[in-house]
């Protein structure tokens, strides 16, 4: 990592005079938390690939008769959800800040490790750029690529996210399709209506998650507040439950830019990681007056019964989302 000074101290001059600064005066834009992996079920394994079995059962009911008519099956069907691993490498020299105008993140200690500005970077951006690098490009939108020996990976490369998992399931007619046509601002509201109701029933009645973008959240409360017969006084009273059921809308980052809609039990959508280590432990080293940076971590997403999976993504050629 580089740490670029210049335009410091082209406005502020190369040398280090305290004027009360502090890491209170460096300030950054928001940056997006982990969001999805709240609604689901955590697991815990230390398997590189999480399987599960799902049982299919055949009809057992038949009309009476006096002679022996066996009926019946059992069918157990393969399904995994694989943990991915990721990690950090960086690597900088802090004697960079040392005159100039943020010379008080440094110290005079000869171990750079235990100068502030190393603290600061692993609270304000390390940990908190790994968890939006996670929730934007890789829990829904990533599409895994083996790395290139020697070469820094491409960020959204690291899994095959949720929508990558959808799609294959779609097209593997496992996991069920709706047909809602294009998402419309003035109809979202009677769409996901309608994307409820083709959920099979023995489900309708459990409460369940509708996940979309924020946008199509947004776009969905103001539809719903359109509607004449709410009586309300108040936005703040237009609330994302879905009538006649136990669903609501849920938003979610990882799901920007895209026009998708997905429904699933909470104890259905399963998000492992190991039971022996904790993600995000950084591990600093030095050498030759730079510090690295260093953390490495396992995490999946996925189903545990495809089958009870809803979205409007079409299969693959069809003009899906």
């Amino acid at each position: 990592m580089s740490i670029t000074t210049s335009g410091i101290i082209a406005e502020y001059g190369a040398f280090y005079i305290d004027a009360g600064q502090n890491k209170k005066r460096i300030l950054q834009m928001l940056t997006q938390p982990r969001e999805i992996t709240a609604f689901a079920t955590p697991i815990k394994s230390d398997d590189t690939i999480f399987r599960l079995a799902n049982a299919s059962f055949r009809s057992l009911v038949q009309p009476f008769q006096k002679t022996f008519t066996q009926k019946g099956g059992v069918e157990l069907i393969p399904n995994e959800i694989r943990q991915y691993r990721f990690k950090i490498d960086d690597e900088f020299m802090p004697d960079e800040l040392v005159s100039t105008w943020a010379g008080f993140l440094t110290q005079k200690s000869v171990n750079r490790a235990d100068w502030p500005f190393v603290k600061w970077l692993i609270e304000v951006y390390y940990a908190k750029q790994i968890d939006q690098d996670m929730e934007l490009s890789e829990y829904y939108n990533g599409v895994y690529a083996t790395p290139q020996v020697g070469v820094a990976g491409v960020l959204g490369t690291g899994m095959n996210g949720l929508k990558l998992q959808l799609q294959a399931g779609v097209d593997a007619g496992t996991i069920n399709s709706i047909v809602l046509g294009a998402l419309d601002v003035s109809t979202i509201f009677d769409q996901v209506e309608s994307f409820t109701d083709d959920i099979a029933e023995v489900y309708q009645g459990i409460k369940m998650n509708v996940f979309m973008s924020h946008k199509w959240y947004k776009k969905y409360l103001q539809d719903k507040r359109a509607q004449l017969f709410y009586q309300k006084t108040s936005d703040q009273q237009i609330d994302a439950g879905i009538d006649f059921t136990p669903l609501s809308v849920k938003p979610l980052a990882s799901m920007v830019g895209t026009d998708d809609i997905f429904c699933t039990p909470v104890e259905n959508f399963l998000y492992v990681t190991p039971a022996t280590l904790t993600k995000n432990l950084f591990k600093l080293e030095e050498s030759k007056r730079a510090v690295a940076v260093m953390a490495d971590w396992s995490e999946g997403l996925g189903f545990g019964i495809n089958q009870a999976v809803w979205t409007n993504i079409l299969p693959s050629g069809s003009g899906s989302n």
